[in-house]
């Protein structure tokens, strides 16, 4: 088994049963009997919901935007912010057998969820963006949030964050042990909510992948489900503020993503099954790779996130895989090689130049609201945050979101799977000026400034570039004016073929404007 490190945490990628990750479709069982009618019982059923939940000068919710790193109010944006409690049964599950079996039947829960939504319901668009909140950092990280949350306002979508994990429920109760109580997803209610709080001066002790004693992290899978279904019951305008879910996404990214991974490997076509149609309507995977995760926690004492190589199933439903040139680094270029025989309805595209994540975003919460849920902020000066490679994977995001919605409501598949090239040792290729040459290509490979690298070191998520001198800026393109137009026109291009919108092509300017400030030209 191999570790693989996210920052100062790992995963750890251990063998696959060789029949437990195959086709969707091999993922049902060949038996019928009560276990099987305890699955799709489970999977068809509408949580309770509460809320929204009242917001006060002293009880507000983790991650709201008046408290973000760069606070600002949604409501200017024509928005609103609520946060909703979730209750129901889940069951654990097992896969070991190579077919998704009951371990445990009907462990109560109570979990959050966070919703952006249009203010006034004839402003929205009916598509419903469900993300899987990354618990990488022990807390919430709303990753598409931070990816396309200009974009998603401007188009009327609404936003859907789930907790995925009880360290994140514990993180939440740290923040506002009053305001989240309720929540749990304990199997033991004596060993369970033992408060975890990181400490500042010795930030080594915190692990953000540990397990939670006495409770479970694969009531997920069940809370997921339970989260689709409930927007396709009456319940649904409830949450949604009086509008119709007409298109909903299921997404991920990173360890979100291989969690989207395993749900749709193991679950996606029990769930159509037990509901008589689709819970949600499309998948996008962000830097999530092609990896799974075992149905219920890791019970053998081994640290780190325990991960098991995936696959790319055919399902019946599009489903879109991003992955960043950081990504080869964090998991390696084997499990991201080409895959000749992916299924019609699937597509990866992947980005060269660009690193695993934005760690600069403005909308993640303030350093002050991370101390208070008990966890640790990322503390970067000036100097760090200059040396971030700034080529965004933002825009082949947005596209791929805007690819799935179009592939749902109008049959038009997304553009074509693009590959990084790699030799025959599984090494990247780099052109003359040390960028990755294949893959989906925006103008700033095509036309470079810099040399990007998607990771700084092995198992980086923040990625290093190194600017072109003035000189041969001026030598190969004369002008920022006459290089402005070569974006331009790459961004007519890369629109036109489908692996990028207009807003992601004025963030691709934005980001050309802001390299040739620092060349100075």
């Amino acid at each position: 088994m191999a570790a693989l490190c996210i920052g100062a945490v790992s995963f750890t990628v251990a063998a696959a049963p060789a029949s437990a990750f195959g086709k969707s479709q091999d993922k049902t069982s060949e038996t019928s009997g009560p276990s099987q009618d305890a699955i799709a019982e489970s999977l068809s059923a509408v949580p309770s919901v509460k809320g929204p939940i009242a917001e006060t000068a002293n009880s507000y919710m983790f991650s709201t935007m008046d408290q973000a790193k760069e606070p600002f109010d949604v409501k200017d944006h024509g928005y609103v912010e609520k946060e909703y409690f979730l209750s129901g049964t889940a069951n654990v599950y097992s896969n070991e057998s190579g077919a998704v079996e009951v371990a445990t039947e009907d462990v109560p829960y109570t979990n959050r969820i966070l919703v952006r939504r249009p203010a006034n319901p004839q402003d929205a668009s009916g598509v419903v963006l469900v993300d899987i909140l990354n618990a990488s950092n022990g807390y919430d990280v709303e990753d598409h949030w931070r990816r396309v949350w200009q974009h998603a306002m401007a188009e009327g979508h609404t936003y859907i964050g789930i907790t995925s994990k009880p360290l994140n429920v514990d993180a939440l109760k740290n923040f506002d042990a009053e305001r989240y109580a309720d929540l749990s997803w304990n199997t033991d209610q004596d060993t369970a909510d033992q408060r975890i709080v990181a400490d500042p001066d010795n930030p080594a002790t915190f692990d953000p992948f540990m397990v939670v004693e006495g409770a479970e992290e694969g009531l997920a899978w069940d809370i997921i489900t339970q989260v689709g279904t409930l927007l396709q019951s009456d319940q649904s305008r409830r949450v949604l503020g009086g509008q119709d879910a007409e298109t909903v996404l299921l997404m991920g990214q990173s360890q979100s993503g291989i969690y989207l991974n395993t749900w749709t490997s193991n679950f996606h076509d029990l769930a159509r099954e037990a509901n008589g149609g689709n819970v949600f309507d499309g998948y996008l995977n962000s830097v999530g790779a092609v990896l799974e995760r075992p149905l219920a926690q890791d019970t053998d004492g081994v640290g780190g996130l325990q991960l098991v190589p995936g696959s790319e199933p055919e399902l019946d439903t599009p489903f879109i895989t991003v992955t960043s040139e950081g990504d080869t680094s964090l998991f390696g270029t084997g499990i991201l090689a080409e895959n000749e025989d992916l299924a019609e309805n699937r597509r990866h595209w992947q980005v060269p130049g660009t690193p695993h994540t934005d760690v600069n975003s403005p909308v993640t919460p303030a350093n002050e609201e991370v101390y208070r849920s008990g966890r640790l902020p990322r503390l970067m000066d000036q100097e760090f945050i200059d040396a971030l490679n700034p080529y965004p994977l933002e825009p082949a995001i947005i596209a791929a979101t805007e690819s799935l919605v179009d592939w749902v409501q109008d049959g038009e598949p997304a553009a074509p799977s693009q590959w990084f090239d790699m030799n025959d040792d599984g090494i990247l290729v780099r052109d003359e000026h040390g960028n990755v040459t294949g893959g989906v290509r925006y103008g700033l490979l095509d036309y470079p400034l810099a040399t990007f690298n998607g990771a700084s070191a092995p198992g980086s998520v923040f990625g290093s570039y190194s600017l072109i001198s003035r000189e041969e800026f001026d030598e190969t393109y004369g002008s920022r004016e006459a290089y402005l137009e070569l974006i331009e026109e790459s961004n007519s291009r890369q629109i036109e073929a489908g692996y990028l919108t207009k807003s992601g092509a004025a963030q691709m300017v934005r980001v050309a404007n802001d390299l040739l400030d620092r060349i100075g030209a």
